[in-house]
């Protein structure tokens, strides 16, 4: 089995945002530290947005310099030891600021669809851009930030323009509605990889993209209970290592709490006690590959701790890899 774990590298998007060096720097420096005891290798996409935000203040405020240049320097020294930078897009940034003293999110524009088509092209140049040029390397992989790929017919020339061939948004049954974004998964292919082109939850064989998924799981209300439970109990080893919060996300929580619900398989927080159930899934259904997803931000000293039981437990039976590694052509 090919196991990759994901992790898309970004600040909070709420009011309350958080600071680079606890929601990105520390916890990606803990991965880091699992890595070069372990030989795991991990997918990092980074939000290019909040990249090119960073340069264009950096000059006019120090402390952004100091964000720009911590950053950087440890997205090139990921890259530099084999682990993966790819393309990761919330294009509100667009529309976003900073005032002097915290980041004012603008959140109205936060899918790449609700650009024009000259709009969505100029931004996965740009983002795309900012990543080769920190790393030397191509960028042909894509996450959707909040999943928002769909439609992605409007989104496929840019791709193809900017050498995006890889996708990693899709996990199966899913679906989410709100005032800022929405995605449908329910459809997807019951499958571990497959082609598509105009539509990606619709395989295609002769398909000019690539759809890695993100492993899915089905979790009860009483997974939900004990997460939330836990973090009031023991909130040092429980609560996020990120000092932000997250953007609301209307009626979610009360979903989670009372009915079965699909998610992705995660290392976020108390997700993470899911890794081993979720693998023997996949290795029933004779699966190939397995997709995680987590963020730096949302990573707690219980999940530091649970990825790196479970690399232990299984770095001897499969790879802890990379798509560069696997998907680069």
């Amino acid at each position: 089995m090919n196991i990759y774990i994901t992790l898309d590298y970004e600040i909070y998007f709420g009011e309350n945002h958080g600071t680079v060096e606890e929601c990105i720097l520390y916890p990606t420096s803990e991965l880091i530290r699992i890595s070069e005891k372990h030989g795991a290798k991990f997918v990092f996409f980074v939000d290019c947005g909040f990249l090119l935000k960073l340069q264009q203040y950096k000059d006019q405020f120090p402390e952004l310099k100091k964000d720009h240049q911590q950053i950087t320097e440890q997205i090139k020294y990921l890259s530099d030891t084999g682990h993966d930078i790819q393309l990761h897009i919330h294009p509100h940034w667009e529309d976003s600021y900073y005032d002097g003293k915290k980041w004012i999110i603008n959140v109205k524009r936060y899918k790449l669809n609700d650009f024009s088509d000259s709009e969505i092209e100029d931004i996965v140049y740009r983002y795309q851009k900012v990543l080769k040029d920190i790393t030397g390397k191509a960028i042909f992989a894509y996450r959707a930030g909040g999943w928002c790929i769909q439609p992605f017919s409007r989104i496929k020339k840019a791709f193809k323009t900017n050498g995006v061939y890889l996708d990693s948004s899709v996990f199966r049954n899913g679906k989410f509605s709100s005032d800022a974004y929405a995605y449908d998964f329910t459809n997807a292919p019951d499958k571990d990889i497959y082609s598509f082109d105009d539509n990606v939850i619709a395989e295609q064989k002769d398909g000019y993209f690539t759809e890695l998924p993100i492993s899915p799981i089905r979790n009860s209300p009483l997974f939900f209970w004990k997460l939330f439970l836990l973090g009031r109990k023991d909130p040092y080893l429980h609560k996020p290592l990120g000092d932000g919060k997250a953007m609301p996300a209307p009626g979610y929580r009360k979903k989670l709490l009372t009915r079965f619900t699909n998610n992705p398989v995660s290392v976020d927080g108390y997700n993470s006690h899911l890794l081993q159930k979720a693998l023997n899934i996949l290795l029933k259904k004779q699966c190939k590959h397995m997709v995680i997803i987590g963020h730096p931000k949302a990573l707690s000293r219980y999940s530091i701790q649970k990825i790196e039981e479970f690399i232990i437990k299984n770095k001897e039976q499969h790879r802890f890899t990379t798509f560069s590694k696997e998907f680069s052509k």
